[in-house]
């Protein structure tokens, strides 16, 4: 599997528990696309893949995030980033999500 690196970003976003915002925090992370998947009629693919770290230092609520699989990252620019936390020390995985529209 080719992964490749486009893009690195850090800054402060806010993350959810489905409709619930439960705080702002800062990350730095890392967004990855696998080469070797094939794109579909000329589309980019697949969404590209997260890792890197947000800051939940000093909260009680890390050990009790790292369940829940329904968290969302907004990023500073808009972006969003579903993820799961992999470690109390903030380290998480999870995959860029298209906007809804309201």
């Amino acid at each position: 599997m080719a992964k490749r690196l486009l893009d690195t970003v850090t800054g402060i976003g806010s993350v959810r528990a489905g409709n619930l915002t439960l705080r702002a925090t800062r990350y730095r992370l890392a967004f990855w696309v696998n080469d070797d998947l094939p794109a579909h009629g000329g589309e980019s693919g697949a969404a590209p893949t997260v890792d890197g770290h947000i800051d939940i230092s000093g909260i009680g609520e890390a050990a009790v995030l790292a369940g829940v699989d329904t968290l969302t990252l907004t990023l500073a620019d808009g972006r969003e980033v579903a993820f799961r936390i992999k470690s109390t020390a903030g380290d998480i995985v999870g995959q860029c999500v298209e906007r809804r529209h309201s």
